[in-house]
């Protein structure tokens, strides 16, 4: 059997009647207040006490290649800088200076000592070696004074042999006039004892011969001659 609220309901349905409404049923509020949901921490939430927090720097960060250049450009870099540039720069002049005066000193020695030899053997001769005198002259010059020579020589070759010539030269004293690292001219004083048939007793004559060298392939050759 169908109870009486089903009754009624089923009569109502048949009828056209919709079941009355259920009750609404009614929130009532809470007697203890709700909290509040959690907020996310502000950007200005201060820090919390005992914790540190890294400062920011309040300059950029520099890049290590333009610090490296800040540092290259110091002013006392730049100072320690030039003062190394001159001293390198100072010690290189006082370096070649003194390799210069090395040579000259060498140009020097080696001209004088070659103007000794040159002045004998130009004012030695023997009457029948006269080929082999000028050959050695000619052989110890430069090419335009060996011209000089064998033109001077050629003239007075049939006297010397005519007169049976016969010189025999010393140096006495020498002295460099000028010298450079390539050219040397030195002062000479000679001595020859000269015989011929005109005079068999042996004279003195004393002279001063001013030669020119010139250095050519590590060699001193004459390139002027004076007599004085």
């Amino acid at each position: 059997m169908m109870k009486n609220s089903q009754v009624k309901t089923v009569t109502r349905r048949v009828a056209g009647r919709t079941p009355a409404a259920r009750e609404t049923t009614r929130v009532v509020p809470s007697p203890v207040p709700r909290r509040p949901k959690a907020q996310p921490p502000s950007e200005e939430t201060e820090p919390l006490e005992g914790v540190e927090v890294p400062e920011e720097d309040a300059d950029e960060e520099t890049p290590p290649g333009q610090a490296g250049l800040k540092a290259a450009l110091h002013p006392r870099r730049i100072i320690a800088g030039v003062l190394a540039l001159l001293l390198v720069g100072a010690a290189a002049y006082a370096g070649w200076q003194w390799y210069r005066q090395e040579q000259l000193a060498t140009a020097r020695a080696e001209g004088s000592a070659a103007a000794g030899r040159y002045a004998v053997d130009l004012t030695s001769y023997d009457f029948g070696k006269l080929d082999e005198n000028f050959k050695t002259v000619a052989g110890n010059s430069t090419p335009a004074f060996a011209q000089q020579y064998q033109d001077t020589t050629n003239g007075i070759k049939p006297l010397l042999q005519q007169y049976k010539a016969v010189s025999k030269s010393t140096v006495l004293q020498s002295g460099i006039v000028s010298a450079t690292t390539e050219r040397v001219v030195v002062a000479l004083f000679v001595n020859q004892t000269i015989t011929n048939t005109n005079s068999p007793q042996a004279r003195v004559d004393r002279g001063r011969v001013e030669l020119t060298l010139v250095e050519q392939d590590g060699r001193w050759l004459i390139d002027a001659l004076q007599l004085r």
